[in-house]
């Protein structure tokens, strides 16, 4: 069954009854139309079999499905919430004279509340058929009754491409090949100089709102002070994550540049963490630690590596 249409909002006027346990590959085929939206999505111009990609957002399907999204509750008292800010100010330094002075304040301000909507963080994958045709394929799905990730899955094929193919049956032509995913890119390891990362880094900070890019910075300029021996930085739907590892403690920092999240501490190594999801790096019980972005991170980051000997 071949949707062409922006997006749907209703599964059953779009693909009729479903039955729970159902099981379906949503996919594209000719795969070399899209050679441009791929490359820009994350895959190689190659389009090896077995690449897989968390799609860079695109609009608001993709965009949800990287990064998550937040529901307003304007039916509750609005809340206090806090955040830091680079001020510069004059301040007095006696006999008549006053000095500038840079440095961080945290302010607060009035908002509704809001829950945090996980990002569903469907990854794509380059799979083949057993003729040799290549196809791009989320994972094998199943129904069971929750139509809402159904239409989150067709909606971002919608978005991305302007069509979306179901595959349920002879779903054995569709060869599940070994996942390679392309989420990171990592630097030489050793010893950088800064210049050399910052060049690197500060496009990627320059994509925050201007009034966030000191603060953010900052952390990043923390984290570095204390030399870390591995750096990799997140493409496609992981662009705008950092992460900076010490692995001789086996201890990797991600650090993000949007606003509101937190720095997680993961204490895996390598190898394991690059191959997961990021609905599995984010989960609660996978990060050995979890700072929060606030006026405090820096003195809670310094005493992390005060406990690990890291200085």
């Amino acid at each position: 069954m071949l949707i062409t249409k922006r997006r749907i909002r209703s599964l059953k006027s779009n693909i009729g009854n479903v039955v729970p346990g159902t099981k379906f590959v949503m996919g594209i085929k000719n795969i070399e139309r899209y050679g441009d939206t791929l490359e820009h999505i994350g895959f190689t111009e190659n389009l090896e079999i077995g690449e897989t990609v968390l799609p860079m957002p695109q609009g608001s399907a993709s965009e949800y499905n990287a990064n998550g999204k937040y529901l307003k509750h304007k039916d509750q008292p609005k809340e206090t919430i806090y955040k830091t800010r680079e001020w510069t100010r004059e301040q007095w330094a006696g006999r008549g004279q006053t000095e500038t002075v840079t440095d961080f304040v945290e302010f607060s301000y009035k908002r509704y509340p809001r829950t945090f909507m996980e990002p569903p963080s469907i990854e794509f994958t380059i799979a083949s058929t057993t003729n040799g045709d290549k196809l791009i394929t989320a994972p094998v799905f199943e129904y069971n009754g929750n139509d809402s990730e159904f239409i989150h899955i067709i909606n971002l094929f919608l978005e991305l491409f302007g069509e979306c193919q179901l595959f349920h049956e002879n779903l054995d032509e569709i060869i599940k090949p070994p996942i390679n995913r392309l989420n990171w890119e990592i630097l030489p390891q050793g010893p950088i100089p800064w210049q050399q990362v910052s060049r690197i880094i500060m496009p990627i900070i320059d994509k925050a709102p201007k009034s966030n890019r000191p603060v953010i910075l900052d952390r990043i300029e923390t984290i570095e002070n204390f030399n870390p021996d591995f750096r990799a930085f997140g493409k496609a739907g992981f662009g705008g994550y950092i992460v900076f590892g010490f692995e001789e403690k086996n201890l990797f920092i991600f650090e993000s540049i949007k606003y509101g999240n937190a720095t997680y501490i993961f204490d895996n190594n390598w190898e394991e963490l690059s191959q997961k999801t990021k609905a599995e790096i984010l989960d609660n019980d996978l990060h050995k630690a979890r700072i929060v972005h606030r006026i405090n991170w820096g003195d809670q980051i310094k005493e992390l590596f005060n406990d690990l000997g890291i200085s």
